[in-house]
């Protein structure tokens, strides 16, 4: 029987006591930015232009010689990733050197984790075959809907959900060692249909959930009216979050090989490149130390592009807090 459990890890530590770290938990290497889906609550609605000017964002796909850099410099970390998504504002299976990336980043020992949030609509026989032998410890699936019907409206792509189904049956049948969680937007479901979601997942995942749409890309019409600092997307209830915890735990890698002190499509801070830096220059760089206190000083807000992010209060738990241990942190950073 699968688990009703969000996608979130459930080992966690209080980040408050820990930080900061000398590696991160978690790095998000983007194999692509282009998306197959035009989901209506994402970035990905809009046209090139409009993702341009908006959010200074245009699609690109990784290059193996960008991947192999970043590979090669997470050895420099102390300790070994918890977690190293092959994730980040596009569908990753557009990259056709994903399996190759994953044997990669297995082979080099630099993670305890590779994980991968894919809308499988891509996911042969052959790519679910050579993603399981690669080593992936675990495939996300994000779900448009209950039927071909809903995916056009949601995603604007004509689909055979029946196939979809096979495909992911497929995969969970010869999945090994890999997890396969499958998640869906509420705002995708017709009324009655959480429980036929949870009914044919339950013999088909080792985990799934049903995830609260929220006003995650700023200036996307469908979800402008979502904001709601005290629920999270996946239905947990907490006081608002002053300080985002993700710059203390996190490191995100455009395809171009910019990287940022989150997963965020905004860049509140470039970093730097991994083309002309090291990964470990950055993350012990003053850049990030001063994006940090900055944080801690409740100065969030005066950065224009985390003003308008509501990551902290979407994906964060309470578990990641630090509004309460500024001072301790503070100190331990001096």
């Amino acid at each position: 029987m699968s688990k009703i459990l969000p996608i979130n890890s459930l080992n966690r530590v209080p980040l408050r006591e820990v930080v900061p770290l000398d590696t991160p938990f978690s790095v998000y290497i983007f194999p692509t930015t282009f998306c197959n889906f035009k989901c209506v609550y994402c970035v990905h609605s809009l046209d090139h232009k409009s993702m341009q000017k908006k959010y200074n964002f245009e699609p690109q796909t990784m290059s193996m010689d960008t991947y192999l850099k970043i590979i090669e410099q997470l050895k420099d970390f102390p300790r070994r990733l918890k977690l190293l998504s092959l994730t980040g504002h596009g569908e990753p299976m557009i990259n056709k050197n994903l399996p190759e990336m994953v044997q990669l980043a297995k082979q080099s020992d630099v993670t305890e984790r590779i994980e991968i949030i894919s809308n499988a609509s891509l996911l042969t026989h052959d790519i679910a075959d050579s993603l399981i032998a690669a080593g992936l410890d675990g495939l996300r699936v994000s779900l448009q809907g209950m039927n071909a019907k809903k995916y056009k409206d949601i995603c604007g792509w004509t689909l055979d959900f029946e196939e979809l189904l096979k495909s992911l049956r497929y995969f969970y049948d010869r999945r090994n060692n890999c997890e396969l969680f499958v998640k869906v937007i509420d705002v995708a479901l017709d009324k009655g249909e959480e429980a036929e979601f949870y009914r044919i997942f339950d013999a088909m995942s080792d985990r799934m959930h049903v995830e609260r749409c929220r006003d995650v890309y700023n200036g996307v019409e469908f979800t402008e009216n979502m904001r709601e600092d005290t629920l999270g997307r996946w239905g947990n209830v907490h006081e608002p979050f002053e300080i985002c915890p993700l710059s203390f735990f996190q490191l995100g890698i455009f395809p171009d090989g910019d990287v940022e002190p989150c997963d965020t499509i905004y860049k509140p801070i470039v970093l730097g490149n991994v083309h002309s830096e090291t990964l470990k220059s950055m993350y012990t760089s003053e850049k990030l130390r001063q994006f940090q206190v900055e944080q801690l000083k409740n100065k969030r807000y005066q950065n224009p592009k985390c003003a308008i992010c509501t990551a902290p209060d979407d994906v964060s738990l309470p578990i990641d807090r630090l509004d309460d241990a500024i001072d301790d942190i503070l100190s331990r950073m001096n």
